[in-house]
């Protein structure tokens, strides 16, 4: 009997993986922001309704999947403010937005970042965002 449960729990296990990377596949989305150096941006995320309450966070990659190589901002409390270094980040739940402000950039700032709900025991709601640091204005036409 215990073979047949453990055969029953792998399986179900490999189903909840799969479902779990079909998941994030389904909610990951991809911007790209351009802004000239010394300007402040800004970075809207929406998230579904049903996360509202959950924490969300900002974080900067800085190469690889190291724990060191991340930057995160995180808001823990709906409605709140959080700030790091020259990173503002705002969850309005009302509007289902996590927005974050990043002022004066600089040359470094320029890379990949994620907007992310934290959702217990499933990936992540996740944002990928590339932001494009350039020297001089931008002119949109």
């Amino acid at each position: 009997m215990s073979i047949l449960n453990g055969r029953l729990g792998r399986a179900r296990l490999k189903k909840l993986l799969g479902l779990s990377a079909l998941w994030l596949m389904e909610n990951s989305l991809a911007v790209n922001i351009t802004g000239s150096e010394g300007s402040n941006i800004s970075v809207s995320c929406s998230y579904p309704e049903t996360y509202e309450n959950n924490s969300k966070y900002f974080c900067q990659m800085s190469g690889s999947f190291a724990p060191g190589d991340l930057q995160c901002v995180h808001t823990t409390q709906p409605e709140t403010r959080s700030e790091r270094g020259r990173v503002a980040l705002l969850d309005d739940t009302s509007a289902h937005l996590l927005s974050a402000n990043i002022s004066r950039l600089a040359p470094e700032d320029s890379g990949k970042y994620w907007c992310g709900v934290d959702i217990a025991l499933l990936p992540d709601f996740t944002t990928e965002i590339w932001i494009t640091v350039t020297k001089g204005e931008i002119h949109n036409s």
